[in-house]
């Protein structure tokens, strides 16, 4: 008994300790996992990248935003070299790597610069560039922090492609480095790169792929995180992409502005068609006759081409480029005789071709677009051979004076190439650039043009051949090139076989309608030597009578300030007929000028010179010489106009002054009576014959 009391004893002890033993090993293990777990919810949340501004901004608090506002002159463009960097805000930006071509200076574009550059033209005014020489793959922009920054972001774009990647890098305090792969957008959309740590922030590293040349930056943020903020990274990448590349009609691009919150005021070019309107409230409440025929065309925005009826019924959208804007959009309509088509200058695609606004036709419902200047489109090169073709391009430009070449930034195309590509040339240099995919357009030159915001030089270029490699003649940049090269108010023939249009210099030329010539041809609409200068407005006859016949306005050579309208065969020398004479004591310009359907006379739009408020629309009876004024406007600007097919009505810009930011489109009978509203927010009108 005793020693199995004792064995029992000792039974019982062992069995004791042995629970104890598993209870406390349960217990260490219970503790390691929720120790890993800790550590590892830690090491999940104490970092977050973000590609949305609105996610970083919701988890971020003390945030400061540089725009570089304060470090871009006034025009042009601050230069930065590698050994240098740039400095603002105790933030320092500096290029590093690259290899044997160095990793290329900083440039801090200014908002005058930028806006009228169409690759830098971001909407959101001052901005940082940055292009690697050779693009090798292996540069990098860095940006040192100051202590104290937990958060930090900036909104991206790339040069050429528009949409590709940029790796950011951001190292925190630990010596830990924590990347994303951002995907940039079409113009003018932004991308968003950031991150949000719980340890110290230092630096930001850039890197853009092999063949990327531009990084452009705004908008770059630092700051805290937010007390008690959850860190959760945003949206993948790829899911925002396909949320801002929405191109449906409800979904209009629009830029990142300087302040994520309040949309910028960029500064806009004396070109740009933006106007604000203040009209009366008060309308006549007579409709158009219903006995009014045809369509009407008007461009809104820039961005979109649409049809409404004479009553202002059936106002829809056939047309539209989401990433056009007023500099670079759609411009001034025309429909074909016969109804089926609807002819329109427009940039949407200005550094693809020859001209800063090229023209295309477009059936009413919207559908076969095609080119008719410097065809083909775009979109049809896949079907030419290709060949390649190198040229050098010299910036000659003399370092005593200022232009337009002295900024030395430019994109060069060559006619039929996949891609323009834009250039660092200052004064003085020289570079050597190859486009090895051109499309082959036969056996003649392909024009090759050099671009600087609204400036345009132009080389004759070199015949490209299908399989072969040719060098261009070099190519120098001088001076400040040609303001508004391209296609403008298009004008068709009465049989529709030609279309004619202007220059930005009111140069005019003929285009073959029926089959777009291929590559950059010059066919002036007025014979001889000295065509007539400032020939901004004009007008094919009508009838096939008066087929060959052309109304055209002409400044008068012994007083510039002053302008007739003359009467001349298509291909004649200047002067014609003089059919209408300005007075000494009248001054006005002309804005707009159109036949009326049956030939029997014209109708003008014009402006006072002394009070650009005041516009209006006279009627001239060719047969009587007998002028009579329509309207009688004091405080509004009229522009463009347009007769129904039936002479009876006008349609007509108006607007609150010349540089006023919309127009609306008012009808008014060619008797003077009957105004009235048709839309609101519109440019261009186009009546339908």
């Amino acid at each position: 008994m005793k020693n199995c009391l004792f064995d029992g004893t000792c039974c019982l002890f062992r069995r004791s300790k042995n629970n104890l033993f598993q209870q406390f090993a349960f217990a260490g293990l219970l503790f390691l996992t929720l120790l890993c777990f800790a550590f590892a919810t830690n090491a999940q949340s104490d970092f977050a990248s973000f590609v949305s501004r609105s996610d970083f901004d919701a988890v971020t608090s003390s945030i400061s935003t540089i725009d570089f506002e304060s470090v871009a002159p006034a025009r042009g463009f601050g230069k930065y070299p590698v050994n240098e960097g740039l400095t603002v805000n105790r933030l320092g930006f500096r290029t590093t790597g690259g290899g044997r071509f160095g990793a290329g200076m900083i440039l801090v574009l200014s908002e005058h610069y930028a806006v009228l550059n169409p690759m830098t033209n971001m909407g959101t005014g001052a901005i940082l560039a940055w292009g690697p020489p050779n693009q090798p793959g292996n540069a990098y922009l860095d940006v040192t922090l100051p202590g104290g920054v937990y958060a930090v972001g900036a909104d991206l774009w790339t040069g050429q492609p528009y949409v590709s990647t940029v790796d950011v890098i951001a190292t925190t305090s630990d010596g830990k480095t924590h990347s994303i792969t951002v995907n940039t957008q079409q113009r003018p959309n932004s991308s968003f790169g950031g991150f949000v740590s719980d340890k110290e922030i230092v630096s930001v590293r850039f890197q853009l792929p092999k063949g990327q040349p531009w990084l452009y930056l705004d908008n770059f943020s630092y700051g805290r995180k937010a007390e008690g903020a959850n860190l959760k990274s945003s949206a993948s990448v790829a899911e925002q992409q396909n949320t801002n590349n929405d191109k449906s009609p409800t979904n209009i691009p629009v830029t990142s502005p300087k302040n994520p919150s309040q949309k910028s005021s960029a500064i806009q070019p004396d070109a740009t068609r933006e106007r604000s309107n203040n009209l009366p409230s008060t309308i006549s409440k007579k409709s158009v006759s219903t006995a009014a025929t045809g369509s009407i065309a008007y461009v809104r925005g820039s961005k979109e081409i649409r049809l409404i009826a004479p009553d202002g019924g059936n106002d829809r959208r056939i047309l539209a480029y989401p990433d056009a804007t007023e500099v670079s959009g759609i411009n001034e309509l025309a429909w074909r005789p016969d109804g089926k088509e609807i002819a329109f200058s427009s940039g949407h695609d200005e550094i693809f071709s020859i001209y800063d606004a090229d023209l295309y036709a477009v059936k009413p419902d919207g559908t076969g677009l095609r080119k008719l200047t410097n065809a083909p489109d775009r979109s049809e090169l896949a079907r030419y051979p290709k060949g390649s073709v190198s040229v050098t391009i010299r910036n000659t430009q003399p370092l005593y004076q200022q232009s337009q070449a002295s900024t030395g930034l430019f994109i060069i195309y060559v006619a039929g190439a996949d891609e323009p590509q834009q250039v660092l040339l200052l004064p003085g240099a020289s570079k050597t650039l190859v486009f090895k995919s051109v499309a082959d357009f036969g056996k003649h030159a392909q024009a090759i043009v050099a671009i600087q915001g609204g400036n345009r030089w132009l080389a004759p270029g070199t015949d490209v051949q299908a399989g072969r490699a040719v060098k261009a003649p070099d190519f120098s940049i001088t001076r400040d090139g040609i303001p508004s090269l391209g296609a403008f108010r298009p004008i068709w023939r009465s049989d529709g076989s030609r279309v004619s249009y202007r220059s930005g210099l009111c140069v005019v030329s003929t285009a073959p309608a029926a089959t777009p010539a291929v590559g950059h041809t010059f066919n002036p609409l007025f014979g001889g030597e000295n065509p007539p200068s400032g020939t901004c407005a004009w007008d094919w006859g009508p009838t096939a009578t008066l087929a060959n016949k052309i109304l055209y306005q002409a400044g008068v050579e012994e007083n510039s300030s002053n302008w007739n309208i003359y009467l001349a065969n298509e291909g004649a020398k200047h002067p014609g007929e003089k059919v209408f004479e300005w007075g000494d004591d009248v001054f006005e310009f002309l804005e707009d000028l159109r036949w009326l359907p049956d030939g029997s006379g014209f109708v003008f739009s014009s402006s006072s010179l002394l009070d650009d408020k005041e516009g209006n629309i006279t009627r001239v009876d060719l047969a009587t010489k007998r002028k009579t004024r329509l309207t009688d406007f004091k405080e509004h600007w009229i522009g463009q106009i347009s007769v129904s097919p039936d002479g009876r009505w006008i349609a007509f810009e108006r607007a609150a002054s010349s540089d006023a930011k919309t127009a609306d489109i008012w009808i008014i009978g060619t008797d003077g009576k009957n105004l009235r509203l048709l839309v609101k927010d519109g440019w261009n009108p186009a009546w339908s014959r």
